[in-house]
């Protein structure tokens, strides 16, 4: 019977709907995708369209039937999923579906060695900052089904990806991140991935099949989307803590999606995150002195207390709440920076810099130290996002014709003098950490010398800190190490002479397996397409217009 009042997917379906929100009892049942709105959607048009998302949705019930039955291998990135014909013939029947068009590829098919492209899209959060309320939303992500047979259900499936993605692929997107039981080590990450359902829920990569898991992703974008717009806040410790798993889970999410090569949809995806980390100081400034600022620290304390505290230098062993939080902010500052490069503009985020990167006194830590998290000590990327700042700066004031090139050059001195400072300070330090923070650190001076000078890759300043970052890159501990300075080798590669390019791409090609290093290989595109390009270059050329040459603006992380 249909639904009219029901989600598009049941009546998609021809099926009678509970209207329970955001999933309904039907699509919760088979786990697959409930579509709510207002509004009748685009694809129901009794036609092409529909036709096409019928088997969309045949595909979403094919998926799930092998996730509830189990028909999976152990290797997590290797096997397909096969499911008996009469199973499948079982399944399409209870799917009751209109359409009897041959069953398709899915939209995301990822060969071995190619570049992925997932085809969904995140397609921004709702702007406002004011916490919604709602019931029931998690319930529908956290179903734990077992088949009748004895085989593994979704549960024992939610736990052996648990493990493979903590155990390898969490390492291997951060090699850098080794906090301390202190620190809340496994706490920092499990709780994006186990207590939020948009991760941990039915709908994300139980097939653990390279193709299966990547279409996969695109549910957990959806799941994502939703709950922003859901967000149950009782009080406002609730409300901080929920959203905080929510922007956790976009940022992992984006992490993994960027690391098999799809970058389009970077910018939906940190608009939202920045959203909602700003919604949190607003939330927690409600709760503070009229006047005062929010510190990290007093959102923190929103999440509940520390799971002890040491008098001597207050050191804390926080909660797992207070360290996702800690670890996904460091994640997104340093994503906010390097987007603000890419695309010419000072960091969004750049106001929460003072307080939480720096401190008030040289005896005191601050909140934060990103080269815990990325391996870039905080010192460079706090210059790199004054340069860009600073470029933004001199965009607007040549824009109104009032750009002092006095003004422009004394600012660009004393961000200089600060680098060249640290860097002096380096060259006793020994390991990766202080290796990773010397390539930024030169990869600083050119993105100065490039906004100060403009395109000139001929010069004496910029020859000199190109020569120096390939000379860097070229012996490096490991291959792999390169994953962790994407950006510093996509703007040396930009203004690298043609005689460089081989040692370049050598740079790349010799991370295996390839699909698994997405952001380099981007990187080296753009570099590719610069090279093509050199006889069109102006000085007027910036590093967003290279970045942003392939309609987009890729999130060089």
């Amino acid at each position: 019977m249909k639904s009219y009042d029901g989600c598009w997917t049941c009546r998609l379906r021809k099926k009678r709907c509970d209207e329970i929100r955001p999933v309904c009892k039907n699509c919760s049942a088979l786990q697959i995708t409930c579509h709510f709105g207002e509004e009748k959607p685009a694809w129901m048009d009794s036609g092409t369209l529909q036709r096409g998302k019928a088997d969309q949705v045949k595909r979403e019930v094919r998926n799930a039937a092998a996730r509830r039955r189990g028909g999976l291998t152990k290797d997590p990135l290797e096997s397909t999923v096969v499911i008996p014909e009469k199973e499948l013939d079982a399944e399409q029947a209870a799917g009751g579906l209109e359409s009897t068009a041959p069953m398709e590829r899915p939209p995301f098919c990822a060969e071995p060695g190619g570049e992925s492209r997932p085809s969904w899209i995140f397609t921004g959060a709702q702007t406002s900052t004011e916490v919604v309320s709602s019931d029931g939303g998690s319930d529908a992500w956290n179903i734990a089904s077992n088949s009748a047979d004895g085989r593994l259900g979704t549960s024992e499936l939610d736990r052996r990806f648990m493990t493979f993605y903590l155990d390898h692929f969490f390492p291997f997107l951060f090699p850098f991140y080794k906090p301390s039981l202190l620190e809340g080590e496994r706490a920092t990450y499990f709780v994006s991935v186990a207590l939020d359902g948009a991760v941990a829920g039915p709908h994300v990569c139980k097939t653990l099949a390279w193709e299966k898991l990547l279409e996969q992703m695109g549910v957990a974008f959806t799941m994502v989307q939703r709950n922003i717009q859901n967000i149950t806040a009782r009080n406002v410790r609730d409300g901080i803590i929920e959203t905080s798993r929510i922007m956790g889970s976009i940022i992992q999410l984006q992490r993994f999606e960027t690391s098999v090569g799809n970058f389009e949809n970077c910018q939906k995806h940190l608009d939202a995150a920045v959203m909602l980390f700003r919604q949190m100081f607003q939330a927690a400034q409600n709760v503070i002195p009229r006047g005062e600022l929010p510190t990290f620290y007093s959102v923190l304390g929103q999440m509940g207390p520390p799971i002890w505290t040491t008098t001597p230098q207050q050191r804390r062993a926080w909660n797992p709440n207070q360290a996702a939080f800690r670890f996904h902010t460091a994640l997104l500052l340093v994503d906010d920076i390097i987007a603000s490069t890419c695309m010419g503009q000072a960091p969004r985020l750049l106001e929460y810099h003072a307080r939480l990167l720096t401190s008030a006194s040289t005896d005191e830590e601050p909140p934060l130290s990103l080269e815990d998290f990325v391996g870039c000590e905080t010192w460079v990327m706090l210059q790199i996002s004054e340069i860009a700042a600073l470029e933004s700066w001199k965009k607007a004031m040549k824009t109104a014709g009032q750009l002092d090139m006095m003004e422009l050059v004394a600012r660009a001195s004393a961000i200089k003098q600060t680098l060249l400072a640290n860097l002096a300070r380096l060259d006793t330090a020994s390991g990766n950490t202080a290796f990773v923070t010397r390539v930024w650190a030169h990869a600083a001076l050119l993105y100065l010398s490039l906004v100060v000078s403009g395109w000139q890759p001929a010069s004496a300043s910029i020859r000199e800190s190109v020569v120096r970052i390939l000379a860097l890159l070229e012996h490096m501990a490991a291959p792999e190490l390169l994953r962790t300075m994407v950006w510093p080798y996509c703007i040396v590669g930009c203004m690298a002479a043609p005689e460089e390019e081989e040692r370049l791409r050598g740079l790349v090609e010799a991370l295996v397996p390839h699909r698994l290093f997405g952001p380099a290989r981007k990187a080296l595109e753009i570099m590719e397409r610069v090279w093509k390009g050199r006889g069109e270059m102006g000085v007027e050329t910036d590093l967003a217009a290279c970045v942003c040459g392939l309609g987009y603006a890729p999130l060089l992380v």
